[in-house]
């Protein structure tokens, strides 16, 4: 039999070591000993469940509990460790047996309830919160939680009830007030919904939490007035950051029906930003895009220069004023302000492309070229590097000099083999010459199955199809290419043209280049490209 005077003094010294002396491990080698000489002691596996952080937790949690499964702290200690490992089946029973134990342990009932919602057991959730009532008397945090379950079992009459009961409690809380709110709405008393919500915004007209739920519960209503009436109050909010307030304003503006129909009042919103932070990049970005949007695009140039010199502009806020010089032919501008984005970041990876793409619109191919080969060179990733090998390959290919341009090429597919638009634009290449089609048709079916919906990329393949003279396959794929374009395409209703007249169809053929034309393919460039096809014909008979 083991000694169990000896076991007890070995108990208290460990608790001294482990509370007076803060030596954990040395308390644990005594609980240890003393379970090997009596595995049932039931103090020593309590304490080493509790400091063991590790899968023996459990294991003496419940050796403990089954020594002595009347002692509340060793049943709540075996209940806790259950949930901590996730055991939650086996949880409710030791709770309930917790709940007999000790009737006044409101994390007993607490824990139960949330046990049966997890299980799928609400009624039997909200039963146990009754019973916490009646025992403990009424508990705030409980009874939120049982008028939550109250709205998930469509027990609205209750959970109303509930509601008005919480209010009674803390008159002065607008979350509770909220709460209340919620449940009017989800028994279609849409009148007192309202009417409560705007009881707990005049409670606290600051707190966030608040305001956003009324915010987005008159979104939901479709009532878009008094939505971006208490939006305003929100992003005005001292208590919002800037960036849920920005996400926010984010998710109206992108919606396009919304952001239309909305367009001033949304508008007021956005300068309310840009006035409480007036230097901020992100705002003044969002705020020159509005101005974009409602096409004042010399408003919003004039805007984003005045904070190009801001110490926090970003990159992406010289690109914006970059693009609207451009589009505005703004050239002198446009010159000068591209120099000093490079100068603030040279090492930017959109910038230098963009940079590249505007010296080889205007012509300067070979500026182009070394802004982007500057780019190889300042590149961190290898799909970036891949990127500028492509560019180069193009501006190549517009000088004329496709031997360079397919060497560009595929050096950047070998820093990045499923890069899409290069192995579209040089499998389309290389089929205007005529020239490796068969490597061509595999770089461009690759670029198909990366992305299916681009009209453009099934439109090479069809044309590579159509060079090959597999003409039948070409036009099933130019159909789908049409279908995803919705023939709105001058270049692929032109080349469908080329396909039927290849397969004899040749009114169809007549029909599908005037539809090309009547799109923006050049009248002229389509009569010299009918008659060469038509003295091809002439010369093969």
């Amino acid at each position: 039999m083991a000694d169990t005077l000896s076991n007890t003094h070995r108990h208290t010294e460990a608790i001294k070591l482990l509370t007076i002396h803060r030596d954990s491990t040395a308390a644990c080698r005594i609980w240890h000993d003393i379970i090997e000489r009596d595995t049932a002691y039931a103090p020593a596996h309590y304490y080493l469940s509790r400091i063991d952080n590790n899968a023996q937790a459990l294991h003496h949690a419940y050796r403990a509990f089954a020594a002595d499964s009347t002692n509340k702290w060793y049943t709540e200690n075996y209940a806790t460790q259950l949930v901590a490992k996730r055991q939650y089946t086996r949880a409710i029973p030791i709770f309930r047996r917790l709940m007999r134990l000790d009737p006044k342990n409101l994390q007993a009932y607490h824990a139960l309830a949330i046990l049966y919602g997890t299980a799928n057991m609400p009624y039997s959730a909200i039963a146990i919160l009754d019973t916490a009532e009646r025992r403990v008397g009424y508990n705030q945090y409980l009874a939120e939680i049982q008028q939550q379950l109250l709205l998930d079992t469509r027990q609205y009459d209750r959970a109303i009830e509930a509601g008005r009961r919480r209010v009674a409690e803390h008159p002065y809380d607008s979350n509770v007030r909220t709460s209340l709110a919620m449940a009017y709405d989800a028994a279609g008393r849409d009148s007192s919904a309202r009417a409560t919500l705007d009881e707990a915004f005049r409670l606290d007209t600051t707190n966030v939490a608040t305001t956003t739920l009324i915010a987005d519960y008159y979104y939901s209503k479709g009532n878009d007035e008094r939505m971006l009436d208490y939006e305003a109050r929100l992003l005005r909010n001292a208590n919002l950051g800037i960036e849920e307030k920005l996400r926010r304003m984010a998710i109206h503006t992108s919606n396009i029906a919304f952001y239309g129909k909305n367009y001033l009042r949304l508008g007021a919103i956005i300068r309310g930003l840009a006035i409480d932070y007036p230097n901020h990049p992100k705002v003044v970005e969002a705020y020159a895009s509005h101005l974009i949007a409602g096409g004042e695009y010399t408003m919003a140039l004039e805007y984003m220069r005045r904070h190009l010199h801001d110490e926090a502009t970003t990159v992406e806020n010289y690109i914006t004023v970059l693009q609207l010089e451009h589009y505005l032919e703004d050239s002198e501008s446009l010159t000068a302000d591209m120099e000093d984005a490079l100068q603030r970041f040279p090492d930017s990876f959109e910038l230098l492309s963009f940079a590249g793409f505007m010296r080889s619109e205007r012509g300067d191919h070979e500026g182009a070229i070394a802004i982007f080969e500057e780019g190889v060179a300042k590149a961190t990733t290898d799909a970036e590097r891949s990127d500028m090998w492509g560019y180069i390959g193009d501006v190549y290919h517009d000088m004329g000099d496709d031997k360079r341009a397919f060497k560009a090429y595929r050096k950047a597919l070998k820093y990045y083999a499923d890069n899409i638009l290069v192995l579209n634009n040089y499998a389309y290449f290389l089929a205007l010459l005529d020239s490796d089609l068969e490597h061509a048709l595999q770089m461009s079916a690759r670029a198909v199955e990366l992305e299916p919906d681009n009209a453009s990329y099934v439109d090479t393949y069809a044309w590579i199809l159509h060079r090959l003279g597999r003409n039948e396959e070409a036009k099933g794929v130019m159909r789908q290419a049409l279908s995803i374009s919705g023939q709105r395409d001058d270049s692929l209703l032109a080349h469908y043209g080329d396909i039927l007249w290849a397969l004899g169809e040749k009114f169809m053929a007549e029909t599908y280049w005037q539809k090309a034309v009547e799109r923006g393919y050049d009248k002229e460039a389509m009569e010299r490209h009918i008659e060469e096809i038509t003295n091809t014909d002439t010369k093969k008979k």
